[in-house]
């Protein structure tokens, strides 16, 4: 593509755009929904692997039989069009029929923590009206307990253990005992095999919503986020103009916990969209993670920071001659990594015949969870990629309402069709974040800050809520911190957040929470000469905590207000 004169505006010149074919860039979108649009992609080639569960191995005709008959035993239970079913699943084949199935009949799959209890789970269960939820047996009791507090008509219960051979099964669930279940459940093998092939199959909306997804609600009760048909097939198609690499017929290892965006868009449509073998993981275990990888003989793998912090502790990895060189896309998101890190995990990457380095991202929820990605043809070290071809970004001033020139660091916002529909149920958080702009679009703003160079490269400064305020009401960045500590050898991960300015009564201090490689004694003194050579006197950490490691939340991120909690409580003591 001819470059064009630069404005000095990212979302006027849009210049990441050179990096993509004047084809890629103007390709359509597709009109249908995300079982049809699965069925366009693999009808002619029914016989090829699509999962593998353990030693079962299903094919694309087997899952789309399964998609069918679930789609039947839902009809038959009575959900509708438009109705919201409750899915509270691990990584199993059953949670892939039932997302499908709901897409199917029109209806839509709530996707919920399947570890969800008490008034967590209630409030689920309550907001979306849910007459029917499909639970998983290792944690049914917590539904079960609070049923009477629901208007659940019908339970499904289902186990890793359906999907297993039949001998296998049978051994395992003989191991278990018996699950004791109220009258109004049902097991997944009964359900699974209840007839009604004369189901009406409405009319598929390409923006009729498909999946609910829940933000990590560490600022109040999670938000509900919607996301359509359109969503995400646009996210496919992005992906695979980009140059991101989910080779037709090699295995993708989906270890992503189901109940986020990051799994049913990235790790399951996109891949099943492309002809892929799913190896699916019921347990999300990063401790395995650089196992699991060898194992599964993955040529693409979608990981979090935490993942690839293990996959470097990995000692048989680091002694042995592993061959890795199956693996062409390795993917990191969720949350940022360390450029330490990453370079870390690249030196390993590359002795054991990988040719990729990590392919790092950036995306929310609220966005399909992939905005922006690094490809193998344009992967910049501290950065977090360009703009996937159909999105635009833009760095905002809120104070100002305008867009922020390259380089100078503002609010990172987003328009393009992966952003969600909105909030389930909460028109007012809605309107917080999906804003009309003077260039009369709507656009996603994503509590991020950043800044975007001229090759439209965007890079990541912090987050707008994690600004701490001090009691002059200077504002200091925790990033900015954070960059400087890591740095440092005996360092392996940090964290700073702000607590209450005890000394003046009003305003906040910085506190830095780190993790360290060794035991050294002298570590935080090392910290402490550091960050007195490189910060100014506002930036200075009040406090250093060593810490094992760094809280995440159910999402993989670390959890800041934990640590915001765990910082006044041990000023206290």
């Amino acid at each position: 593509m001819q470059e064009k004169k630069l404005t000095g505006y990212p979302s006027i010149d849009k210049p990441w755009l050179k990096y993509y074919s004047e084809e890629a860039i103007n390709a359509p979108l597709p009109e249908c929904t995300i079982y049809e649009y699965l069925w366009e992609n693999n009808k002619d080639h029914l016989d090829d692997i699509a999962i593998i569960y353990f030693s079962r191995k299903i094919t694309y005709r087997e899952l789309f039989r399964n998609i069918d008959k679930t789609a039947a035993a839902f009809s038959a239970l009575g959900v509708k069009q438009g109705e919201i079913v409750t899915v509270a699943l691990p990584n199993i084949p059953e949670n892939i029929y039932c997302i499908y199935a709901l897409n199917k009949l029109g209806a839509i799959a709530d996707m919920i923590d399947l570890r969800s209890k008490g008034d967590t789970l209630i409030h689920y269960l309550n907001e979306s009206e849910s007459r029917f939820a499909v639970i998983c047996d290792l944690f049914a009791s917590n539904a079960f307990d609070i049923a009477d507090k629901t208007q659940i008509n019908k339970w499904i219960v289902s186990s890793p253990f359906d999907s297993l051979p039949s001998l296998l099964r049978g051994i395992m669930k003989l191991k278990r005992g018996k699950l004791s279940t109220p009258a109004n459940a049902i097991l997944w093998q009964n359900f699974f095999y209840t007839e009604n092939e004369n189901h009406k199959i409405p009319v598929g909306k390409p923006n009729a919503v498909t999946c609910i997804f829940h933000t990590s609600g560490t600022t109040g009760l999670p938000k509900g986020v919607m996301m359509t048909n359109l969503n995400f097939n646009a996210m496919v198609e992005q992906v695979r103009i980009s140059g991101i690499r989910f080779d037709y017929g090699k295995r993708i290892m989906n270890q992503v916990p189901p109940f986020l965006a990051f799994n049913s868009l990235c790790s399951m449509h996109l891949p099943f969209a492309q002809h892929m073998q799913m190896v699916l993981l019921p347990e999300y275990r990063p401790d395995k993670f650089a196992e699991n990888i060898v194992k599964t003989k993955a040529s693409c793998c979608l990981a979090g920071p935490a993942d690839w912090g293990n996959f470097l502790e990995n000692k048989e990895l680091l002694t042995k001659n592993i061959d890795l060189s199956g693996l062409v896309s390795p993917i990191s998101g969720s949350d940022a990594m360390t450029q330490k890190a990453k370079a870390d995990v690249n030196k390993v990457l590359k002795s054991r015949g990988c040719s990729q380095g990590v392919l790092e991202g950036y995306g929310m929820t609220e966005i399909g969870s992939a905005a922006c990605a690094n490809t193998p043809q344009f992967n910049v070290d501290a950065s977090v990629g360009i703009p996937l071809p159909f999105n635009t970004f833009c760095i905002y001033d809120n104070e100002n309402d305008c867009e922020l020139p390259y380089g100078e660091p503002g609010e990172i916002c987003m328009t393009g069709p992966t952003v969600m529909k909105g909030y389930y149920k909460n028109q007012d958080e809605t309107n917080n974040v999906l804003k009309k702009h003077k260039d009369g679009k709507v656009w996603l703003h994503s509590g991020d800050l950043g800044h975007m160079d001229q090759n439209g490269c965007v890079y990541i400064d912090g987050r707008l809520k994690r600004i701490i305020v001090r009691h002059d009401g200077i504002k200091v960045f925790p990033f900015g911190i954070e960059k400087t500590i890591i740095k440092l050898d005996c360092v392996s991960a940090c964290c700073v957040v702000g607590k209450d300015d005890a000394d003046h009564g009003r305003g906040k201090v910085p506190v830095a929470f780190v993790v360290l490689n060794n035991t050294s004694t002298d570590a935080i003194e090392e910290i402490k000469r550091q960050c007195l050579s490189e910060l100014s006197e506002n930036y200075l950490p009040k406090e250093y905590y060593v810490v094992e490691q760094l809280p995440l939340t159910p999402n993989g991120k670390i959890d800041y207000r934990a640590l915001e909690n765990r910082a006044e409580e041990m000023s206290k003591e």
